[in-house]
């Protein structure tokens, strides 16, 4: 095996381990917490910088081995069927983990980002509509649709703004350390 793939390998092992590390810290924040599902989850922070350093392909066997930890570990447990699973679970994390591909230019990694967070909103408000309505509504109608834009809306901005600050500061840094990016 050559030195690179080791290196690559390595660094994919390690973002896998971070991701899991601040998704594992985040539950332990009580303010972090939906009160029916969902989170501020800083830990995509994480598959973000991948996709930029690693990129795209290898972000995405990032974003698969870190929900592989993250299942083991008693994550990502609310499961109905696979449809709803996907769209709460696994989908997110691919759309995040290629933010490489979504802008090339000046502002890539603040396209990157909100592209990937756009696509996790739709993703989970998708979800919300026809697998999780509110108690008074019925899946796939207006008040389910209500509800989900509402209820998946602010958590998801909010990581999108830790995402706006954290990736460029930590790209910048991984940068400045001659660190050597392939996305």
């Amino acid at each position: 095996m050559k030195h690179d793939q080791i290196r690559s390998m390595a660094y994919m092992a390690l973002y896998a381990a971070l991701y899991v590390v601040l998704w594992y810290v985040g539950e332990f924040i009580p303010f972090l917490q939906m009160p029916q599902g969902g989170s501020i989850e800083i830990e995509v922070a994480v598959l973000f910088v991948a996709s930029y350093h690693l990129g795209w392909k290898k972000g995405l066997c990032v974003a698969a081995l870190s929900w592989l930890l993250q299942f083991i570990l008693g994550g990502a447990r609310w499961f109905l069927n696979i449809a709803q699973y996907s769209l709460d679970y696994f989908v997110p994390l691919i759309v995040m983990s290629i933010a490489s591909i979504y802008w090339k230019g000046k502002y890539r990694y603040y396209v990157g980002v909100s592209v990937g967070m756009i696509l996790k909103y739709v993703s989970t408000v998708l979800s919300g509509v026809y697998f999780w309505p509110p108690e008074d509504g019925v899946a796939g109608s207006a008040a389910a649709w209500v509800y989900s834009l509402g209820y998946n809306l602010w958590y998801n901005a909010a990581t999108l703004v830790v995402c706006i600050i954290l990736v460029p500061l930590l790209i910048r840094s991984l940068q400045n350390a001659r660190v050597k990016f392939e996305g």
